[in-house]
């Protein structure tokens, strides 16, 4: 319970519905909608408070906690998951005064290269963005619409150690992936998010405010089938007037799009997002990064 409550906060901080200092529903409000006890998700709303990231106040309500962002939230639990990191580590027989380095030699033995294979803009951005900064990968990026006709690319690193994209373009990789030797992820991404969204498009308009026009029609396909699915409204930036975005409603930026956009009490009442992958890619990602390194070691060992 209390995972889907933080979800549902991070989501309607994401698309404007909630704001920091905000009230917050109920525990008997929330429970009904939930269908759920009341004191559930009371203590859940406790544990949340215990994290920073909402406030109780007697005979007031719960409100989101006037500071809380996805950067700030982290500190007061920095301390437990570090000490929960190394006893793991010990638990597998590594000592806490060798972490550091196994972790160094995990992620930094080799330099690894991905490509990452996608069709618009805003996928070509943070997708990359977020391998470089989280993942210290080196990235290129690719437009589908430049492979030529035989799905040969044009114009990128003649050696590349992953390909990475969304279910949309896995035929496209795996031909890459078959004909380069490459290993292949295919990420998910904005899940939370986007079940928030479904959840929400059932009810009222949702808006996505995106860069590249072909997010805008990739984002039907993301969304086809869901109940309410005619309430996704996609604007691009640049091209549609965006003040014709109701106050109230919920809206998302994409990175890109952000970047474009001006200083607007549109974007400044909602929060971006800290990271886009879903936590299955992170894992699949830092496997696949461990491994290599773990590879790239042994054999440098096997050379001395």
């Amino acid at each position: 319970m209390t995972d889907a409550i933080r979800s549902r906060l991070f989501s309607g901080l994401h698309l404007g519905l909630f704001k920091h200092g905000g009230r917050l529903p109920s525990a008997r409000e929330l429970s009904r909608e939930l269908g759920t006890d009341p004191r559930v998700v009371l203590a859940a709303y406790r544990t949340l408070e215990r994290e920073g990231l909402v406030a109780l106040r007697e005979r007031s309500g719960v409100f989101v906690a006037p500071a809380a962002t996805l950067a700030g939230v982290e500190a007061p639990l920095r301390t437990d998951w570090l000490v929960e990191a190394l006893m793991r580590g010990l638990n597998h027989g590594l000592p806490g005064s060798r972490m550091a380095d196994a972790l160094q030699r995990s992620l930094e033995t080799r330099r690894l290269h991905a490509l990452v294979v996608e069709c618009n803009d805003d996928q070509l951005y943070s997708v990359p963005a977020e391998l470089r900064r989280d993942y210290g990968l080196d990235v290129t990026a690719l437009d589908v619409a430049t492979l030529d006709g035989e799905g040969r690319p044009r114009g990128v690193p003649r050696h590349v150690d992953l390909l990475v994209t969304t279910r949309f373009h896995k035929r496209e990789v795996e031909r890459l992936g078959e004909r380069g030797g490459s290993a292949r992820i295919v990420i998910t991404m904005c899940t939370e998010l986007f079940a928030e969204v479904r959840r929400l498009l059932a009810t009222m308009p949702v808006y996505f405010v995106v860069a590249d026009p072909r997010f805008a029609v990739k984002l039907h396909r993301l969304f086809e089938g869901a109940p309410g699915a005619a309430n996704l409204i996609p604007m691009v930036a640049g091209r549609d007037d965006l003040d014709a975005i109701p106050d109230s409603a919920p809206t998302y930026f994409t990175q890109l799009a952000r970047a474009r956009v001006g200083d607007t009490p549109l974007k400044r009442r909602v929060l971006p997002e800290a990271r886009v992958f879903s936590s299955e890619s992170a894992r699949q990602l830092l496997s696949f990064i461990v491994r290599s390194n773990s590879e790239a070691g042994r054999s440098v060992n096997g050379h001395r």
